[in-house]
């Protein structure tokens, strides 16, 4: 028997890959009465540093050390670069791989989202935003709305936060215009993207258009900047000292990536979501909107709210924040625990998908060009 086929055997039996679809209401209220506190579940709260716990008796090291090897069999082999368990608020186990440690901020590329979209939360929560369901075109007055897309005006923020906005996504070729990462509003420039189909009508996977879109959106609603406001309602109040993020060139902090953080603060932000949105005792998030996180949208696997579900374990609840080459928060409500995960990608992978000129372009050159203006040690983990 392959290695592969055993590591995917063990990723099974071990307790990370287990997703479940919840069914959720889509939508929460559009006032402030739900802001209201939820009990003290653990009565831990790491804010300065973590307490150290049992490892739970469904958490195997030898098994995790095996099976986390590989992520997921189409991705190749993408190693692990750090596994961390947080169970009832306490470190229950934490390891490494050469290279890395708990001080050492690690790219979280598309946690960058889910992060987003509790910072929509906490807008909500103070009546920056209204609700879900308020349309995006408030807070563009000034975009233009190209012939034909009359429907841009039904886009809600929910449509963002589902990726059914209609506009391009990740694998579409309207995707590779990139003129809004250097244009004077990166968020008025990928509004004013073409759809591609109606809001609501397809799931669409967006780091660009979508997200940027989304994050803009957040930052006019606070009056601030994106990540100004994630340090000071999210990220100091969880004690998270370790967080860069990165903008585009007007300034305007990006959505879709470009968050990096150590694993010890990726536990914390999963923390918070264990606990329904509070931290010592303040309600950051409102408790209501944590609980439709993932509501089912049109994604193949059941995806919303900026987080993913799977369904290979049905039963359970947990979901993730997750990102390219291995990273992921994984809330576990069911095990009382949270379980992060940083990767790279191996020399392997690379040997074996990038076979070609065509694959050299679309496997390594392509990002580069996409991400024009990124930051080199985006692709550390690449290297």
């Amino acid at each position: 028997m392959s290695t592969k086929v055993i590591a995917m055997i063990l990723s099974f039996l071990s307790f990370f890959a287990f997703w479940s679809p919840n069914a959720q209401p889509n939508n929460i209220p559009e006032t402030r009465t739900y802001v209201e506190k939820v009990p003290d579940k653990y009565g831990v709260w790491p804010t300065k540093d973590f307490e150290k716990g049992p490892r739970p008796a469904w958490f195997i090291p030898p098994v995790a050390k095996t099976a986390y090897v590989f992520q997921r069999f189409i991705n190749g082999n993408v190693f692990s670069d750090s596994v961390l368990v947080l169970h009832k608020g306490k470190l229950a186990y934490e390891d490494y791989a050469r290279g890395w440690d708990k001080d050492t901020p690690h790219q979280m590329y598309s946690v960058t989202k889910s992060i987003v979209s509790t910072l929509v939360g906490i807008a909500i929560g103070e009546g920056k935003i209204k609700g879900v369901d308020q349309k995006v075109i408030d807070f563009f007055p000034d975009a233009k709305i190209a012939p034909g897309q009359e429907s841009k005006r039904d886009m809600t923020i929910e449509h963002l936060l589902t990726h059914t906005s209609g506009l391009p996504g990740d694998g579409d070729r309207e995707s590779l215009d990139i003129a809004w990462w250097e244009a004077k509003d990166s968020g008025i420039a990928a509004f004013e993207h073409p759809q591609l189909a109606k809001p609501g009508e397809i799931f669409s996977y967006s780091s660009g258009a979508g997200l940027q879109t989304l994050a803009c959106l957040v930052s006019r609603a606070v009056k601030m900047n994106l990540f100004e406001y994630a340090q000071k309602k999210l990220f100091k109040p969880l004690g998270m000292t370790s967080v860069a993020w990165d903008a585009a060139k007007d300034g305007n902090t990006y959505g879709g990536f470009g968050l990096s953080m150590t694993p010890r603060d990726m536990l914390r932000y999963g923390y918070l979501y264990l606990n329904d949105g509070r931290w010592e005792d303040k309600q950051i998030v409102p408790a209501a909107y944590v609980t439709l996180t993932p509501p089912r949208s049109k994604a193949a696997e059941a995806y919303g709210y900026l987080f993913w579900n799977t369904t290979l374990i049905p039963f359970d609840k947990s979901y993730e924040a997750s990102g390219s080459f291995g990273q992921f928060i994984a809330v576990m409500p069911e095990w009382d625990a949270v379980i992060v995960r940083t990767g790279s990608i191996g020399p392997v992978t690379k040997a074996i998908y990038t076979k070609t000129p065509d694959d050299m372009f679309e496997n390594l050159l392509l990002p580069m060009i996409a991400m024009k203006g990124v930051p080199w040690r985006y692709f550390r983990e690449l290297l």
